[in-house]
């Protein structure tokens, strides 16, 4: 069976949390429905026409950012938490369902929320990038928005597999999604941090003066353009998806020589690998526990 099949079309797994969860959301009076729908697309409107009129690039980015990070982990916190809370994994595990059916659907049934909310954002940042950087003959738009959009979701869906992993493991919706929420802060701000004041107090008695050891010219043209991406030493910051993004919108108007090669591409796949890892991790965790085929 192709994996299509196996995973969505012929997945009740998958029909379930993305179309009977959907659903329930929406089934309310047609005048609340209709006036939610009214309300976001006056919002909407309003704001493709600041956007056409202003630009707004980095700011569209940042709401972007900030929705899909927020969203990413409440959607998917309960999705092994409420079996395990409402007592329904003993019926699923009896099911004829395999365990990559059982993890790929309640995985894919996010994504597919996920890449729908992308959507809305798209247009927006294509457009205020298309009104701030039309004028630079240096800047190419298309590849902004598309490295930009790898960070961005690809750290979205990032957060999605670590957030069902931890769903399987505490079995709890709400210390699922508070250790997800803490852990992403952290990620994120603090351990850059701590990484930065160590990386200072290491080369604070090292005897290089004067030198800077954040600024980028201290290692060479050479490095910023090639090395960045195998040193271990900046890994924490480099693969930071807040300075991955900063990263793009700060060297966009630099010649292309002079671009570190595959920033922001770089951090999206990476993302993604992980993603893929952990989602196969969590399988192979599901069908030795349940004893079914992958």
């Amino acid at each position: 069976m192709p994996l299509w099949r196996k995973w969505i079309e012929s997945n009740p797994v998958f029909r379930y949390h993305f179309l009977g969860q959907t659903g329930v959301l929406v089934r309310r009076p047609i005048w609340q429905v209709g006036l939610i729908t009214a309300i976001f697309l006056a919002l909407y409107i309003w704001f493709l026409r600041q956007v056409y009129d202003h630009g707004l690039p980095t700011l569209t980015l940042g709401l972007e950012c900030l929705t899909l990070w927020i969203i990413a982990p409440l959607m998917t916190h309960s999705l092994f938490a409420a079996e395990f809370e409402k007592a329904t994994w003993d019926m699923l595990i009896l099911t004829r369902l395999t365990a990559s059916q059982i993890v790929m659907g309640k995985f894919l049934s996010r994504l597919m929320i996920l890449m729908f909310l992308v959507l809305f954002f798209v247009l927006p940042l294509w457009l205020g990038a298309y009104q701030e950087y039309r004028a630079s003959s240096n800047v190419n738009i298309p590849s902004l928005v598309l490295k930009t959009q790898l960070v961005a979701v690809g750290w979205s869906i990032l957060l999605i597999a670590v957030t069902l992993w931890l769903s399987y493991w505490l079995k709890r919706g709400m210390l699922t999604v508070a250790v997800a929420f803490a852990g992403q802060v952290f990620v994120i701000f603090i351990l850059p941090i701590l990484w930065v004041v160590f990386f200072a107090l290491f080369f604070a008695p090292s005897g290089y003066g004067s030198y800077d050891p954040f600024s980028l010219t201290f290692w060479g043209q050479e490095w910023i353009k090639y090395g960045w991406m195998f040193d271990p030493r900046f890994f924490i910051l480099f693969y930071n998806p807040v300075v991955a993004v900063v990263g793009i919108f700060f060297t966009v108007s630099e010649l292309r020589a002079e671009q570190p090669l595959f920033w922001g591409t770089c951090q999206g796949i990476f993302y993604l690998l992980l993603s893929g890892l952990i989602v196969a991790f969590l399988t192979q965790k599901v069908a030795k526990a349940t004893r079914k085929p992958i």
